[in-house]
């Protein structure tokens, strides 16, 4: 619970009404408000909350952020003049969480950043899951990974709260750098530089550079960083001081700060050395294990996949070694149980215990390689969040061995288009039709204009079928599925492919 007056006090803001309580939650949408919430205005490219103020009003909102106070008075509402709502947010969550460090004595929360180009929503449900065998964990809802979705994450956080799980995303420069300003980190788990967003970082070196930033996010970090902060980068860290927001708790004794890094992605690997890092990886040869020994970390070995997509492995943390089938479908997944397995063993968790939990696991975010039966033995594999090169090929690997393992049907592949790509776009979308045709997909639709590449690939190989959206494609769907397919339904979120998976399985909107 917050007073507007000490949240006018963090924001260095003069205040109205300082004594009205805000019993609620933050949040930025008034449609959602609930009594006792507070209300951050926020002026977007097609929308402004001021419009909105009366409406949260009515719905019982204690008070609002706002950048104009014309509208909240005109409204009657309760309110703190900002210079710009999203910075304001950004950093009443940076006060909120040094608030809470201060009141345990630096110890908790324990701050756990995690970013990559895939895997970042698996790890933090996993990971949420593992720490709460140890206390009360806060991680986001749904994808929350940008400046408004992490500061909404912090301010769900009290001092009954032991861990907070950040998904972190990026893309650009300097993204990483904003969210970390906003909540300095304790852990950060860096999972792969991939192939995600490119067009916003202009190659892979620099993506790598963008996601090394979460490691200058570390509050209290023994190793040392290879990748200097860009120029973006030092500018977001500073775009706060623009607004007049500086510190206004004593700082708190940290604990040690650990980086978690992917021994199977060379440029992960090279971000950061010493006695603050921690690895995880698949050890696939002895040259790999022979390396491994010199770094502490959790390591698989042994993987073999199963008849229904799940991998096997042999899962070790130094001494110790446990056989494990994880709960979740596709080979990928074994690299993000390793992040989660090498931080919550790290902070407490017990190995056998972790290993138990991984075993039971299944996705907590939907659209995330969700595997359901529907009629006649159709199996539809529902990875439809978001995508890029490396999770089209993951998905493409699960489908066919899952169709290999029931012995039947076709083996169909809904593709939407990758979204944000740049430049690379056009060649990336045609290593996914070359990917259809290594797996020897029976049928490949594709979504979207950006997807033409995947179908141009795939044509005159193998039976494929371009739509211009996700409803056109839905009817070609309905109308080829047979007793005993199964179909992946993957693409980037705005490609709306995630609407024939909900039109499938009878989810309701994502």
């Amino acid at each position: 619970m917050w007073t507007l007056g000490w949240i006018a006090q963090a924001l260095n803001q003069p205040c109205k009404n300082p004594d009205i309580k805000v019993t609620g939650r933050v949040v930025t949408d008034s449609r959602v408000v609930q009594p006792g919430d507070l209300y951050v205005a926020r002026r977007g490219e097609n929308s402004d909350g001021h419009r909105y103020l009366e409406a949260a009003l009515k719905a019982g909102a204690a008070g609002a952020l706002v950048e104009r106070a014309e509208f909240a008075e005109q409204a009657g509402i309760p309110y703190v003049q900002v210079p710009e709502a999203t910075r304001a947010l950004g950093w009443l969550a940076h006060a909120h969480l040094a608030n809470l460090r201060a009141k345990g004595a630096g110890k908790k929360p324990v701050c756990v950043g995690i970013t990559g180009s895939a895997g970042k929503t698996t790890t933090k449900d996993l990971l949420a899951t593992l720490l709460q065998l140890r206390g009360e964990v806060v991680a986001p809802e749904k994808s929350y990974n940008n400046e408004v979705g992490v500061p909404l994450t912090i301010l769900r956080a009290d001092e009954t709260t032991d861990f907070l799980v950040l998904e972190m995303g990026a893309s650009g420069p300097g993204h990483l750098a904003l969210l970390t300003a906003i909540a300095p980190l304790d852990m950060a788990i860096e999972l792969m530089v991939g192939h995600a967003h490119l067009g916003g970082f202009g190659s892979i070196e620099g993506l790598a550079q963008a996601k090394a930033e979460l490691l200058w996010g570390l509050r209290n970090f023994p190793g040392k960083r290879y990748w200097p902060l860009s120029d973006p980068a030092w500018q977001e860290k500073q775009v706060f001081k623009q607004d007049g927001y500086t510190d206004s708790f004593p700082k708190t004794n940290a604990i040690p700060s650990l980086a978690i890094l992917n021994l199977n992605d060379e440029r992960v690997r090279q971000m950061a050395s010493g006695q603050g890092v921690r690895y995880f990886g698949e050890l696939k040869n002895a040259a790999d294990q022979k390396e491994a020994k010199n770094f502490v970390g959790v390591y698989a070995s042994q993987v073999e996949v199963d008849d229904q997509g799940r991998a096997e492995f042999l899962i070790t943390r130094g001494h110790e070694s446990m056989k494990v089938k994880l709960g979740l479908i596709g080979r990928h997944n074994v690299t993000n149980a390793l992040a989660a397995v090498a931080v919550a063993t790290e902070l407490g968790v017990s190995f056998a215990d972790a290993t138990r939990v991984l075993e039971k696991a299944h996705p907590l975010s939907r659209h995330r390689l969700d595997v359901q039966e529907i009629g006649d033995e159709i199996t539809v594999i529902d990875d439809s969040y978001n995508a890029n090169l490396d999770s089209m090929r993951a998905g493409i690997r699960t489908l066919k061995t899952i169709v290999q393992a029931k012995g039947r049907g076709r083996a169909i592949a809904v593709l939407g288009e990758m979204l944000e790509l740049g430049a690379d776009s056009a060649s990336h979308h045609r290593l996914v039709g070359q990917a259809c045709l290594e797996a020897n997909l029976e049928l490949v639709v594709t979504v979207g204009n950006a997807a033409k590449p995947i179908y141009q690939t795939v044509f005159g190989h193998a039976e494929v079928q371009h739509c211009e959206n996700a409803e056109q494609a839905l009817k070609v769907v309905k109308q080829v599925l047979a007793p005993g397919d199964t179909v992946l339904i993957k693409g980037s979120n705005g490609s709306g492919v995630w609407k024939i998976a909900d039109a499938l399985t009878g989810g309701g909107e994502g």
